[in-house]
């Protein structure tokens, strides 16, 4: 067996933290199993049932490391020195060669410090927002990170500015959000009036972006069918805090015509009027359905006055910042209001040119997204990469055990 075989079964370590970005990881590992042949076993690390699923072996959940914002981080920190350290040790352990981080900055980076001591190759796949806030740490990032692999437009020029070796490969949700079912079917599916005003509501996929953000999306929603025949769509990835919005549905908006709608996410979008949409990764999906959508976002109140001066963007929406320009409405913290919401979403009904001038900017957001195949272009990088410094490069095969030519970052 040469060095490039049995570099297929060296250790991996995976690490993320999101529920999208450990649906990103899932798809990266099948990609590099499927088609560079990596073995399953090599994989192991940090995520939950998507990872577990491709093979990968979970040492820490990561459903314990989920939170909002970073003062309500501060009660989990004991869980996250427990997984910090478990995967350092774990590393160590198995003398792991290379590590896939995958977002999830305020651990991962800590982590790639110590791995880059271990001598281990790091790539990060979906960059930290480093360009937002904190930008100091592009600096840290730069002696930490082999390999950057982004998957916004803007990030490519931010990170070579910077000096890092970065490779652009589209958005992977490019290849996944698309709508199943035509309109017809969807409406008939959930008993709908196919002639009614049709708004999907996403307040978020955690508990308390739900609590947030919810409540003002349904008491503006009662006030808007008090104006006009409407129905409400509330799309929910998984039935996980289906109780908690069933009762703000009947402590907000009892007489609500609403609809919660089950892992039928793209179809609710898709198929609706306009979408009030909470800030994160559902705005690029409402975006690449052509949806026009209104963005909104709630936290606590000392985790927005410190984010308040720490972020350095023109907006805060992903969909504006990849246009360049405010295409979509933003309504954060004080604005965003019953009163205010109802005002942006009253102007964009009476305004006959405004869906026409969202849809058209949304078309330039898809096409800056890119043609698709972001998965397989990272797979393909990370796997020529591995390829490029292990025969004879990086490591060398000394009686079965490699040595590492990395020098420790301090």
């Amino acid at each position: 067996m040469d060095k490039a075989e049995k570099n297929l079964s060296k250790p991996i370590m995976v690490v993320a933290g999101e529920v999208s970005g450990e649906m990103y990881a899932a798809d990266l590992v099948r990609a590099l199993t499927n088609r560079w042949g990596y073995s399953q076993s090599c994989f192991f690390g940090c995520g939950s049932t998507r990872l577990q699923q491709e093979g990968v072996e979970i040492l820490v959940d990561n459903r314990q490391l989920s939170v909002l914002g970073p003062f309500e981080a501060i009660s989990h920190i004991g869980d996250f020195l427990v997984a910090f350290h478990r995967l350092v040790s774990e590393s160590r352990r198995r003398r792991t060669r290379w590590a896939i981080l995958v977002d999830f900055p305020d651990f991962n980076i800590p982590l790639a410090k110590k791995l880059k001591r271990q001598g281990v190759r790091v790539f990060y796949f979906v960059s930290p927002q480093l360009w937002a806030w904190r930008k100091w740490r592009v600096h840290q990032l730069r002696e930490l990170v082999d390999k950057m692999i982004v998957i916004l437009p803007f990030e490519k020029e931010f990170y070579a500015a910077h000096g890092m070796d970065v490779e652009y490969v589209g958005h992977p949700l490019v290849d996944k959000v698309k709508p199943s079912t035509s309109r017809s079917q969807f409406f008939e599916a959930y008993r709908l009036d196919k002639s009614c005003l049709t708004l999907s509501l996403l307040p978020g996929s955690r508990m308390k972006e739900i609590r947030f953000n919810l409540p003002i999306m349904l008491r503006s929603a009662r006030r808007l069918q008090w104006d006009r025949p409407a129905q409400f769509l509330v799309p929910m990835a998984s039935p996980t805090h289906r109780d908690m919005v069933k009762s703000l549905m009947l402590s907000e908006a009892p007489d609500l015509s609403i609809n919660i709608v089950e892992n039928d996410t793209y179809n609710s979008i898709a198929h609706s009027n306009l979408a009030v949409v909470s800030s994160g990764t559902a705005t690029l999906e409402a975006a690449l359905l052509g949806t026009p959508l209104i963005t909104v976002f709630r936290i606590s109140l000392l985790s927005w006055i410190v984010g308040k001066y720490l972020i350095d963007v023109p907006y805060y929406s992903l969909v504006n910042l990849i246009a360049g320009q405010e295409i979509v409405p933003e309504l954060y913290q004080d604005d965003f209001t019953e009163e205010k919401l109802y005002a942006k979403i009253y102007e964009f009904l009476t305004d006959s040119s405004e869906p026409t001038r969202v849809k058209m900017g949304l078309a330039g957001v898809r096409h800056r997204l890119g043609s698709g195949g972001a998965i397989t272009k990272a797979a393909e990088c990370i796997a020529a990469w591995i390829e490029h410094w292990t025969p004879g490069g990086l490591y060398e095969e000394v009686d079965g055990d490699p040595i590492s030519s990395v020098h420790s970052v301090e």
